[in-house]
């Protein structure tokens, strides 16, 4: 009996044949089907088929006609870059402003030549007019706050060394600093005095004492009498206390029938007076 189905059978191999065909064309040899001169392209042989590569291109239209930035290289490309980002054409360009009311000290640190140099290098480096303005706003407000916290600590250093010098010298602290500001201008000039001034060297508790005790050991009691108006030079609680202790080895500390008695028993009274009461 004839094979009715054998045309059939080979119209479906015919077909099957074919979808193969079409399908290999479609896979790893997709590109054969392109002109001669551009399917080995190297640039194809990322996509495995047509359909990657419409993908692709779709996906490439959609950026065209934005703004971009080809990947510098030479010094040439990078200043394009730059200019493309804001860097002005010119150092002298970048307008920068400074926080109003500087302190002196901070404000010196901002002088034309400083910002110059600065504008220089900013402009190397590519910062656009922002950035430079941005950098120097932040570092004028960071050197204003360094400078207050140096001032409050300044400020705490000098109340805690005058409350050593009150309680160290007692009645005698203002007479002292009146000593120590004579001996200062007879020795120190103005060059150490604007270092002291400066450095808050000045308030220092033991420099004040140093230059005290260098115009007592140097100085007439009369001339330092004067800066204090002639007045009887005041004891601190420690001088107080050794002379009255040198007092009251006298003899006539401890006899009552002694005829300075009652005087040197006084002078050792004020003495303590002057050691221990405020």
């Amino acid at each position: 009996m004839p094979d009715e189905n054998a045309p059939a059978e080979m119209a479906d191999n015919a077909e099957s044949s074919e979808s193969t065909s079409t399908a290999e064309t479609s896979g790893t040899d997709w590109r054969s089907s392109l002109p001669e001169e551009i399917r080995d392209n190297p640039s194809f042989s990322k996509f495995k088929d047509v359909d990657s590569l419409a993908a692709s291109y779709v996906n490439l239209q959609s950026h065209l006609g934005r703004d971009k930035i080809a990947k510098p290289v030479t010094e040439s490309d990078w200043g394009e870059v730059y200019e493309f980002l804001g860097r002005p054409e010119d150092p002298d360009k970048y307008e920068i402003s400074l926080p109003e009311e500087l302190p002196e000290l901070v404000a010196s640190q901002f002088s034309d030549e400083a910002l110059s140099s600065f504008k220089q290098e900013a402009h190397k480096l590519g910062l656009n007019s922002a950035q430079v303005s941005s950098l120097v706003s932040w570092q004028a407000n960071n050197m204003v706050g360094q400078h207050k916290a140096m001032e409050d600590t300044m400020a705490q250093s000098i109340d805690s060394g005058e409350n050593t010098l009150r309680e160290e010298w007692g009645r005698a602290y203002d007479q002292n600093l009146e000593f120590a500001k004579k001996a200062f201008n007879e020795y120190g000039g103005d060059e150490l005095a604007s270092k002291m001034e400066s450095s808050g060297m000045g308030n220092d508790p033991d420099v004040l004492k140093a230059f005290a005790n260098i115009a007592k050991t140097t100085m007439a009691d009369k001339d330092l009498a004067g800066t204090t108006n002639g007045a009887k030079l005041a004891m601190t609680p420690e001088e107080a206390k050794a002379e009255a202790a040198t007092i009251m080895g006298h003899a006539a500390y401890t006899d009552k029938r002694h005829p300075e008695h009652t005087a040197i028993v006084k002078k050792v009274q004020d003495l303590f007076n002057q050691a221990y009461v405020d």
